[in-house]
């Protein structure tokens, strides 16, 4: 993955990390983060910092406005790495969406590549090296987005990454119809998309046909945490 431009950037308002072993370790036993290593920042580190192997993620991103779960799913690491972004630049409603979409794209045995996703959404630039995933205005179908999540850019931690990409530049050819067919349903409420709906269709993602649909990101053998001194 690569690391966000930050020069010419306005940084000086990203404050320390509040993140803790034992916050960061909690979320992990609650989103199915078992097997995963991550660091503890010191003081002076910041979300672009991350040493060569890790990424930086923030606890929001798997807390209730967004559900997203460990290992991060494919779809999430391969659509931030076509766009040479860093996924601690993206707000917490770019993941809500993709959640929203890949599980309603589950429940209908469609599994969401990459292509499908740009698709049905586009990426919007918020400023100081920020984005946001938004759905295209003709295939909006999610209703009930979740407030903004007061203070979300102070609880961040350093997560392993060890996954290889394919080829980005091969898509499948059914990606508009796979669109069409997600966007065919009824509107989705953000309420309605339950941890147990999303725990449902974990296996359906997991095991997408295509090479960008599998779910393994994050993961290592042994559970362990460190801290920089």
């Amino acid at each position: 993955m690569s690391s966000p431009v930050v020069e010419g950037q306005s940084w000086e308002n990203v404050e320390e990390t509040c993140s803790t072993p034992s916050s960061v370790k909690a979320l992990l036993r609650k989103c199915g983060g078992a097997g995963v290593t991550f660091l503890i920042l010191t003081k002076s580190q910041r979300p672009w910092s991350h040493p060569l192997g890790f990424q930086c993620v923030y606890e929001s991103y798997f807390q209730s406005e967004t559900k997203l779960w460990f290992p991060i799913p494919r779809l999430i690491t391969s659509y931030v790495r076509r766009r040479d972004a860093a996924i601690s630049q993206f707000f917490n409603g770019a993941f809500h969406t993709s959640v929203v979409l890949m599980v309603t794209a589950a429940e209908i045995d469609v599994s969401m590549s990459v292509r499908t996703l740009e698709e049905l959404t586009y990426t919007k630039s918020m400023g100081d090296g920020l984005f946001s995933i938004q759905m295209r205005p003709n295939y909006n179908v999610i209703i009930d987005h979740p407030r903004r999540t007061a203070n979300w850019q102070r609880f961040y931690f350093y997560v392993k990454s060890d996954v290889d990409h394919p080829d980005m530049a091969s898509y499948p050819e059914d990606f508009i119809s796979d669109a069409r067919a997600v966007v065919s349903r009824v509107q989705v409420s953000w309420k309605d998309i339950t941890i147990e709906r999303v725990r449902r269709v974990l296996d359906i993602i997991s095991k997408g046909k295509s090479s960008f649909r599998g779910c393994v990101f994050f993961l290592t053998h042994v559970c362990s945490f460190m801290t920089f001194t």
